[in-house]
């Protein structure tokens, strides 16, 4: 549900897509009991239902390797690992 800033009234259903071709440069919603254009930035999308979901906690420290390690490139640091990398995509 969406909700207008001002008034507080429903306005889920009134949701235009950008449009550059009629000068509509970015989507939003509409509140007509206001004539009030709100955008995507503007509304609070949240329901008492929803569960606040922070960061993952991955035990042992992030997981991948940098890409400031890596690289394509033939002979400079990195390809080894460039390579593994591509082994386990599937790739030779």
């Amino acid at each position: 549900m969406v909700r207008c800033p001002k008034c507080d009234v429903d306005i889920g259903h009134s949701y235009q897509e950008a449009d550059p071709s009629v000068g509509i440069m970015s989507g939003g919603w509409f509140c007509e009991a206001c004539d009030l254009p709100v955008g995507d930035h503007e509304v609070d999308r949240s329901s008492d239902d929803d569960v606040p979901i922070g960061p993952a906690h991955i035990p042992g420290g992030p997981i991948g390797t940098p890409s400031s390690q890596i690289s394509g490139r033939p002979g400079q640091p990195g390809f080894e690992e460039f390579k593994r990398i591509a082994r386990t995509w599937g790739y030779d």
